[in-house]
């Protein structure tokens, strides 16, 4: 493979939205060749190993998996879904939500969420069907979710899209425990109680409630799947390949160039990194300073703290499910906090022993955390951050240690031990502004303010990502097909889609 020839089609960054957009158009006879800066492909989806123990840095977990769910037919569509190893989460409890001092188990399967909603809170019954009424219409009219035509393309009017979450729960009832258990899942999208949009809610509920999986051989195999799948069709992948400069005339990128300044030429050219780093790659381009400064302003979804733990053998028990812990009685001050009252709970991911069934062999911990805390090392990169950032570091692992043992006591006899990122760490690994968990903050009060298109005005330009249409394995690959439908036409895929659907 070599990158002295022109391509087809060129797609700057691995991430998910890049390789989706790959697989999709390599199957469809393009030469594609995909460009990653660093040395492993996947962005969110990049995994790592320490002491033979494997990692997820992104994907922790994935919904509507089921024969003929959403994303399973996505990643029969994808040519992937054979070459991807998941196991089902508890049914009866996939994610734990600990908040107020109790649990809440959410069992799979919209009806028994709901079932088990109505014996708990049985004076709260029409409250409780309304919400389920209003969440299912808006994923129901989402018209590339069910594979239908799209007869507007999917930045039209999305319904709740201006809506705010926790104002339409407490427009439902005024238990406040109540209000918890329907809001739950705001953590999975950084939701804001201020500014949280009800569109963005209901499709991610909807998503994970209709099934929840674990990605048995962590994230990283997707990516490894999407690699094979394009690569097979004709198209390369290249890492350690940056890009630094996409050069523009008369309206068209002509080519691009590399940190080595080696020169790609390609007819068409998708960005799979921010739109505005995109945009400040572009030389002779004709891009109106309003669109760079709203990107500028867009705000960033929280970024987090993580605390990657290898157990000792045998010493804690293995839960197939999720564990979701707020210290306070409200699911909306994950990342309400100062610095010193920090952590205000975690996202705990556990992964069971391959030798010792029924152990968990590792844990993944993530707390929200404020990127602007990171401001004395913004400008320092990978493994040269110095002995102060080391040590914050430490202090903030310990604390998070601490909090863990509110639930776990015996957590420090677990640890064999552990290893730590934090919000730069995920920026530089991803390329994410502001190591942002979930791309750009989706503002209920100024829905299209965060809206970014995949036709950009150079016409052989498009956008991919986390950043158009929305963030998560269901959003992002969604937005690809988006994005491949400017170029092939959007019905034109979504029949495509539609024949890879397994029928039970």
């Amino acid at each position: 493979m070599g990158l002295d020839k022109k391509f087809d089609i060129v797609i700057i960054g691995s991430g998910l939205g890049g390789l989706a957009c790959g697989s999709i158009l390599s199957q469809r006879g393009y030469q594609v060749c995909v460009l990653e800066k660093h040395h492993q492909i996947g962005g969110c989806l990049q995994d790592f190993k320490r002491k033979h123990v494997l990692f997820d840095t992104g994907m922790h977990y994935i919904g509507s998996y089921d024969d003929g769910q959403i994303l399973n037919t996505l990643f029969r569509y994808f040519d992937i879904y054979d070459k991807v190893e998941a196991k089902k989460l508890n049914e009866d409890g996939f994610d734990i939500f600990h908040v107020g001092g109790k649990d809440f188990s959410i069992p799979q399967g919209i009806d028994r969420f709901k079932a088990k909603l109505k014996l708990k809170f049985p004076d709260e019954i029409p409250a409780i069907d309304m919400y389920f009424e209003t969440v299912l219409d808006i994923y129901e009219s989402v018209d590339i979710v069910n594979l239908r035509d799209v007869s507007l393309q999917e930045f039209g009017d999305k319904k709740g899209l201006d809506q705010n979450v926790y104002d339409f729960v407490s427009s439902l009832t005024n238990n406040e425990e109540l209000k918890n258990v329907l809001c739950l899942t705001n953590s999975l999208y950084g939701g804001k109680k201020e500014s949280a949009s009800l569109f963005v809610h209901a499709i991610i509920n909807v998503f994970y409630l209709n099934s929840a999986w674990k990605l048995a051989k962590g994230g990283g195999q997707i990516a490894k799947a999407f690699r094979q799948v394009i690569e097979a069709n004709g198209g390369e992948v290249h890492v350690n390949s940056e890009v630094t400069k996409l050069v523009c005339h008369e309206g068209y990128v002509k080519e691009l160039f590399l940190k080595d300044q080696t020169i790609i030429k390609a007819d068409r050219f998708i960005s799979n990194i921010d739109p505005l780093t995109t945009t400040g790659m572009l030389e002779g381009a004709n891009i109106r300073n309003a669109f760079i400064n709203r990107l500028k302003r867009q705000e960033q979804t929280t970024s987090c703290f993580s605390l990657y733990v290898i157990l000792k053998e045998k010493t804690l028990a293995y839960q197939n499910s999720n564990i979701y812990y707020y210290n306070s009685d409200s699911v909306w001050a994950l990342d309400e906090y100062r610095a010193e009252d920090w952590p205000q709970g975690y996202m705990l991911y556990l992964n069971e022993s391959a030798d010792n069934k029924g152990f968990a062999e590792s844990l993944i911990v993530l707390s929200p955390m404020d990127f602007n805390e990171m401001e004395p090392w913004f400008d320092t990169s990978i493994e040269k951050r110095g002995d102060a950032y080391r040590k914050m570091k430490t202090a903030k692992a310990e604390k998070l240690i601490a909090l863990l043992k509110k639930r776990y006591n015996n957590i420090n006899d677990c640890i064999d031990t552990y290893y730590t990122s934090s919000p730069l760490t995920y920026r530089d690994y991803t390329g994410v502004r502001e190591g942002a968990m979930y791309g750009n903050l989706t503002d209920s009060r100024n829905p299209f303010a965060s809206q970014v298109f995949p036709k950009t005005r150079l016409k052989n330009l498009f956008l991919t990502g986390q950043n158009v249409n929305m963030h998560g394995i269901l959003g992002v690959s969604m937005g690809a097909i988006l994005t491949c439908g400017e170029m092939e036409g959007i019905n034109n895929i979504m029949n495509d889609l539609r024949s890879h659907k397994k029928i039970n």
